[in-house]
């Protein structure tokens, strides 16, 4: 995120972590860190509007964008210069973060909160539901649609045609080959529930 940020010239990068103890006043000795709401309140409301979710995990980024925009913030979208989103994608949603060498294909549509890891594929009329995270090397092809608040491992790749339900996990290295129910975590080649251990 923070080589999309600086690549793009932002006037200035600051960062918010009001939970890791003892962090310095700066990253990286450059980019100012904000370690309190009241900090973060303050800086949204006298300084710059707009903010990025510089992380993953869709629950997490989904209540911090409500968090920021309750504070006043903007949701705002992010895309690496290498990333190739092409003028006939149907739609990318505020606050999308597209990181480095990602492609987005024609008639794709990306839902509000969109993190697109690096060297991802979404392919010719895939939708992607708000607030889903896609690991770096991930594929989806055409057609497929993943609900709001999914997880789509490294390297995993989603058939043509495949519709994964909310909140479902495709595992790392995984080919999904049919429908995934919501909440569902599957893995493997082909990929399959993941089972339990039962006691």
């Amino acid at each position: 995120m923070l080589q999309c940020l600086t690549a793009a010239e932002r006037e200035q990068v600051v960062f918010f972590d009001d939970l890791t103890p003892n962090q310095p006043s700066h990253i990286l000795d450059r980019y100012p860190l904000l370690r309190s709401v009241a900090e973060a309140q303050d800086y949204l409301a006298r300084t710059d509007h707009r903010f990025v979710l510089g992380l993953g995990g869709p629950a997490l980024r989904q209540r911090l964008a409500v968090q920021f925009q309750g504070w006043g913030g903007v949701l705002t979208t992010t895309m690496a210069a290498t990333a190739v989103v092409g003028p006939h994608v149907a739609g990318v949603g505020v606050g999308a973060n597209i990181m480095h060498y990602v492609l987005v294909a024609p008639s794709a549509r990306l839902g509000e909160g969109v993190l697109l890891n690096a060297g991802a594929a979404v392919h010719h009329d895939v939708e992607v539901g708000a607030y889903c995270e896609v690991s770096p090397g991930a594929r989806l092809l055409g057609r497929c649609r993943l609900g709001s608040s999914c997880q789509v491992g490294a390297m995993a790749v989603v058939l043509p045609d495949v519709v994964i339900g909310v909140n479902a996990i495709i595992g790392a290295g995984a080919v999904v080959t049919r429908n995934v129910p919501a909440g569902t975590t599957v893995v493997g080649v082909p990929a399959r529930p993941l089972q339990t251990s039962r006691k």
